[in-house]
Order: structure tokens, then sequence, then C-alpha cells
């Protein structure tokens, strides 16, 4: 897609989301995806970056694929039952970790009374499994996986009760070289775009593409939903998490969520 439209595209493998706003300022990558929560922090301490697209965001149709998986004999059957308990999150104050933060508030159930304690997303069936923690936030594959292997369960599907059209993920570069390549950045929307149609028109293909690459087998990919793809960032989606974060003591300056994304 990217090649259909102009651009010569290397895409590098996945690094943390600091490392990789690390790399936007240094220069030596141009566009990078990070969490729209990494990307708040890293303007709120003034870091000149814009949002030039998302990628999957919160549905109905989705919510389902992310959870708080449960070890077995532990009794989490309702909000007030996490009061006390050790909870493993893959980034802390990252987008799950607020989300869930945001689920606990329209609980009534304050997030200081519970212990959060990041754990890796390749390691949460393991630390699950291990017993050090009570529960995990998890998305699909890795939720069903630690369910199976500590013998547990998904206690919330906490997403169905959060807003929709809210981004798991943007698509960030600073705003001097946006203001320098505008046809590039143009050429990148449309690719975004045209993967995204792909992925609704195609979803059986997607998966054979999706198991090539993340080596995970098709059978596996085909017991969860592929992710809802909408492309354009919206002030809706970004003001959600500047009001969440600032809820959480996460953000302290002023920003301008409309004038971050770039049309």
């Amino acid at each position: 897609v990217f090649d259909k439209n102009g651009l010569n595209v290397e895409v590098l493998p996945s690094t943390s989301n600091q490392a990789m706003v690390a790399g936007l300022v240094s220069g030596s990558h141009q566009i990078a995806a990070i969490s729209p929560t990494v990307l708040l922090q890293a303007i709120d301490t003034g870091m000149d970056l814009v949002v030039v697209g998302t990628c999957g965001v919160t549905s109905a149709r989705t919510a389902k694929n992310m959870g708080l998986a449960v070890r077995g004999g532990v009794d989490i059957s309702k909000p007030e039952d996490l009061l006390g308990k050790k909870i493993g999150a893959p980034g802390t104050n990252g987008t799950i970790d607020v989300l869930f933060k945001q689920w606990l508030k329209l609980k009534n159930i304050p997030d200081t009374k519970l212990t959060f304690i990041e754990v890796p997303i390749p390691n949460t069936a393991d630390v699950l499994k291990g017993g050090t923690i009570d529960a995990i936030i998890a998305g699909e594959p890795s939720l069903g996986r630690a369910v199976s292997q500590s013998n547990g369960k998904v206690a919330f599907h906490y997403m169905s009760e959060l807003p929709e059209n809210l981004p798991y993920t943007t698509f960030a570069t600073t705003r001097e070289w946006a203001r320098s390549n505008p046809d590039a950045i143009k050429a990148f929307q449309a690719s975004l775009a045209e993967g995204a149609a792909f992925v609704k028109a195609n979803p059986d293909k997607t998966r054979e593409i999706l198991s090539k690459y993340t080596k995970l087998p098709v059978e596996v990919l085909n017991k969860f939903e592929l992710p809802e793809c909408e492309t354009v960032p919206t002030k809706q989606g970004l003001d959600f998490f500047d009001k969440a974060m600032r809820d959480e003591g996460l953000l302290t300056g002023n920003i301008d969520t409309a004038g971050l994304i770039v049309p």
C-alpha cells in the first residue's frame, strides 16, 4: 500500500513508547506508532509532536478482546472484590492502564486501593500463573493464554462500558517534519485508510498476513475479533485521554488537542 502511494517505507521493529518518542525527536525515524497517553505526556513535557493518524479504536464489537484475567483460587466477581488486590498491567500509566482506571472510576472503586504492578506483555501468562499477582489487564491473545495457564477466568470485559472510538495507538511525528513533508503525510494517511479498508473487507486474508508476521497460528487468531480500524484522529478521542490523565494526575500543562491533529 505504501509503495502504491509513492512512499518508500522502512518498518522498524517495535520498541518502547518512550524510545519511539526519542527517535522522533532525534530524527532517527519520522513517524512512530505510540500510545495516546505517552503522546500526551511527551507533549506535556514540551515536545512539539502532532498526530497524523490512528489505528485500532475501542468498539463494542472488539470489547471482548480486552479484559481482566483472574487466576484460579482468587475470588473476583464484582468490582468491589478488586479492593486490596495486586493487578498486573502491561504499562503503568499506559493506555490500557489509564482506561482500566477510568472503568474503576465508573464503578466508584478508588484505584489507590489496588496495587498495580507493571508486567511486560510477553510475561502476562507466566506472571499470573506464578501467583505474584491476583489478576492482570490483558488483550488477546495474551488474555486467553493467561486464563488457560492459570486455571482462571475473565472477570470483566471492562472495555464494553467505556466510550467507543478511543484510539489505542496514534501515529505521531514532529510538527516540524509534518510542515516540511505535507505530501508524505497525505500519502501515509491514504495508505492507512486503504489498509483499514482491506482489513474490513478481507478478514480471512488479514488473519493469514497477521499469522505470518506474529507467528501465531490462524486458529488462534480466529478466536478473537480483528481491530476496529479508524484511521482519522479525532479531538474527542484525544480529549478523553487528556481529561482522564488529568484526573489521574498525569498531566499538568494545557494541551490544545485540536491543534495536535494534522488534517
